[in-house]
């Protein structure tokens, strides 16, 4: 994703990721200085520094990493730039750190250089955070605090819950401009569909669109909360890049026709937060090694699956499909497993 102002005054994004064609999306000053009000004032509270994880030509970046310290007219420290550079953070400041998922373990390296602080405010936005994350909240506290965003390029933030030790249990709760659009009748697992003033403005239109949906599919717990249960497609976002599975295994089907291969998703990536695997099996004719390195070279174009995994056969229903059931079972091999992954 990137962004660029034009002659207009709005602020182009592109997002596609590394998954398709890219689309740009526009969005006016007003509605990135709403955001960053509505998170700013009403989650965040006052701030004296930013140390910003998230590049600005991402919308989370650009939002807390530019805007918010233009408007609060306080210090910024681009931690994105140079992630091993400790922040200098002045004693008693009120400091927002601005977070991706690969930023919690680089928090937790400097987090000495931030204990004189005031206090610690941590968003988090762009992707599942990482298990690490909940951890190393219950231990910084009370000093650090967090906040998990939702949203995307398109919507901007959706809703948002408290970050804590306990994990994602915590409901969503949608900001005060923001309303779900929700169909007669629809009861669990009902696709996320909003309506909101700061809805972004898709290149070749002349305007907004009226709603948008998400992808998102949720239980809703009352009004304008809801739980996420799921994706109503292969979309992941591994540190904030869009992936779609089935264009990785599109990939990998055209690229290794000999050889049988699978995708699957991988929740909870240590350092990524969401990720995926890919499961291979290669035919007689093809060396392993071989194989391997052409896995790698077939997805130069995508984010890097968090794991590899070499089966004897790979598992497919009487359909043909590849068995999820198995597959899942060969992500955490028990003893005798039916796949084990080769070399365990």
């Amino acid at each position: 994703m990137t962004a660029t102002e034009d002659r207009t005054g709005e602020i182009r994004f592109e997002t596609s990721g590394s998954t398709g064609v890219a689309r740009r999306w526009f969005r006016l000053p007003l509605q990135m200085e709403r955001e960053v009000e509505l998170i700013g004032t009403g989650l965040v509270g006052p701030v004296d520094q930013v140390i910003n994880y998230a590049p600005p030509q991402h919308l989370f970046g650009a939002l807390f990493g530019q805007w918010l310290p233009r408007m609060a007219e306080v210090r910024v420290h681009h931690a994105w730039a140079d992630p091993f550079e400790p922040p200098a953070v002045s004693p008693g400041a009120r400091v927002l750190v601005v977070c991706v998922p690969m930023a919690w373990d680089l928090l937790r390296r400097t987090w000495p250089s931030l204990r004189h602080a005031g206090s610690v405010v941590a968003l988090h936005s762009a992707a599942a955070p990482p298990g690490s994350a909940y951890e190393f909240v219950r231990r910084a506290a009370p000093l650090l605090r967090a906040h998990e965003i939702l949203g995307s390029t398109e919507t901007g933030g959706i809703a948002h819950r408290p970050l804590g030790p306990d994990g994602d249990g915590a409901a969503w709760q949608v900001f005060p401009d923001v309303t779900c659009v929700r169909a007669a009748g629809a009861g669990q697992g009902e696709e996320l569909v909003v309506r909101s003033p700061r809805l972004a403005r898709p290149e070749n239109e002349p305007r907004p669109p009226a709603k948008w949906s998400t992808g998102d599919l949720v239980d809703f717990l009352g009004p304008g909360a809801f739980r996420l249960v799921g994706r109503s497609g292969s979309l992941l976002k591994v540190n904030g890049v869009k992936v779609h599975l089935a264009e990785v295994a599109r990939q990998l089907s055209a690229r290794l026709p000999d050889t049988d291969c699978a995708v699957m998703p991988l929740p909870g990536d240590p350092l990524a937060g969401e990720g995926y695997a890919v499961f291979w099996s290669c035919g007689p004719r093809r060396a392993r090694g071989d194989t391997l390195a052409d896995i790698r070279s077939a997805l130069r174009g995508f984010p890097s699956p968090s794991r590899v995994i070499e089966l004897t056969v790979l598992p497919r229903t009487a359909a043909g499909k590849p068995d999820t059931r198995l597959l899942t079972e060969a992500l955490r091999p028990p003893a005798g497993a039916r796949f084990p992954e080769k070399g365990e």
